[in-house]
């Protein structure tokens, strides 16, 4: 990509300050005029943040201190302990947490490469990003996976072009975020291993170094929880749903969607079963028979992971509880899905044909890659895809330069 093709210095940094207000805009006005329901997950993280902020450990609607990822109402628990834990403050919070991501959107479009117009593009695509609109609409993890991901996707990419030694650290700080936040985020890991297998710069005692540099950033961030749920229930661990959601993901009446829990055989002794062996050892038992089916049901379990892997991209068509609800509502679906598919096409063919340097948009590439095969193993949700979207929104960026690169070419041509 041409750095000089469009008057890059004429840019000036107030449109960037617009474009991000202009995304907060849209988040905040987006959540108030939606105005959806707290429930669910969303109610569970605002207990979450509830308990924490008066000096209690972190327990959900059932009591459960780690079967929820605590990163998320970790972060919200300054704001609420503040300003109190209505859902005003959840939006204005994740509004917040959407600036974040829209300067690291804009940060890793000028890392690979594109100018800061087509990097404001990229923002702007953020902005009218619908799930987003959705998200900032409650109290949704993916508010904070997002800009973890694209932060560590950038310490990446910044290590790879030979960052120093804060870039190491703050790959290991979004990783360990991360991974407090979700599980899904578990195999990233690997995007500076490979970033610093990239880097022919550095000789391999120094990658080795460099990866233990952010292994230990990482370990500041979750040993402590580590050892807090040692200490609360017995062992240590990141949460108490794995074996949960393998299971739910894993048994006779899975389809590779979410299917609850009362629908499956454990349902009727699922509620007997968190009482008696408490949510450790609960999950631990959802886990062994998700494992009993997989071994006794090996093509059955293949078949069913290729399925979830196909589901993960497939466009969130609107039902009938979508027209139901609202005419904007319903509208919003449909431009949702058309917007969806433009998205995902044009950030596939952007990292591929737009992307000058080609080892970071393979870094995009892993990390796509790595965050959806990890989704094999349990169930596929439409929002669970959301914090790799941004990269693809990044590589329609890319795209729509390369295009108006080569009109530009093809126009000189014709005048000359």
């Amino acid at each position: 990509m041409n750095q000089n093709s469009l008057p890059d210095k004429d840019l000036k940094w107030s449109w960037l300050v617009l474009a991000l207000a202009a995304l907060a805009a849209i988040r905040i006005v987006g959540a108030n005029v939606l105005a959806l329901p707290v429930e669910s997950d969303g109610k569970a993280y605002i207990l979450m943040a509830e308990a924490m902020a008066g000096g209690m450990p972190p327990a959900d609607n059932f009591g459960q201190v780690a079967f929820y990822s605590v990163g998320y109402p970790l972060f919200l628990t300054p704001f609420v302990a503040a300003f109190g834990s209505g859902l005003s403050i959840v939006i204005l919070v994740n509004a917040a947490l959407a600036v974040a991501s829209g300067v690291l959107v804009f940060a890793l479009a000028r890392t690979l490469g594109l100018q800061r117009i087509f990097a404001l593009v990229a923002v702007m695509l953020f902005a009218v990003w619908i799930p987003g609109v959705w998200n900032g609409a409650q109290a949704a993890k993916e508010n904070l996976s997002i800009p973890l991901l694209l932060l560590l996707l950038l310490a990446a990419i910044r290590i790879y072009q030979g960052g120093g030694g804060k870039w190491l650290v703050v790959a290991g700080l979004s990783y360990g975020f991360g991974l407090l936040t979700g599980g899904s985020t578990i195999l990233l890991i690997m995007l500076p291993v490979i970033a610093l297998y990239f880097d022919t710069g550095r000789a391999w005692a120094a990658k080795l170094k460099h990866f233990v540099l952010v292994a230990i950033s990482c370990a500041a961030i979750v040993i402590p929880w580590l050892v807090f749920t040692a200490t609360t229930l017995g062992a240590p661990v990141l949460n108490t749903n794995g074996g949960f959601n393998l299971y739910l993901g894993n048994n006779p009446a899975a389809t590779g969607y979410f299917v609850s829990i009362d629908q499956t055989p454990a349902g009727p002794e699922w509620s007997d079963l968190r009482t008696s062996r408490g949510e450790l050892g609960a999950s631990q038992e959802l886990a062994d028979r998700a494992k009993d089916h997989i071994i006794s049901h090996p093509v059955d379990t293949a078949t069913l992971a290729a399925k979830k892997l196909a589901v993960f991209w497939a466009p969130n068509l609107p039902d009938a509880a979508d027209f139901s609800q609202s005419p904007m509502v319903a509208q919003m679906r449909i431009l949702e899905v058309t917007q969806y598919l433009l998205i995902l096409f044009g950030g596939l063919a952007g990292l591929v044909i737009a992307v000058r340097d080609r080892r970071p948009a393979l870094l995009c590439g892993a990390a796509i890659g790595l965050f959806w095969v990890l989704h094999a193993a349990a169930y596929i949700i439409p929002r669970y895809r959301d914090p790799v979207m941004p990269v693809l929104l990044i590589g329609s960026a890319a795209l729509i330069a390369w295009l108006v690169q080569k009109y530009r070419r093809t126009g000189a041509l014709h005048v000359s």
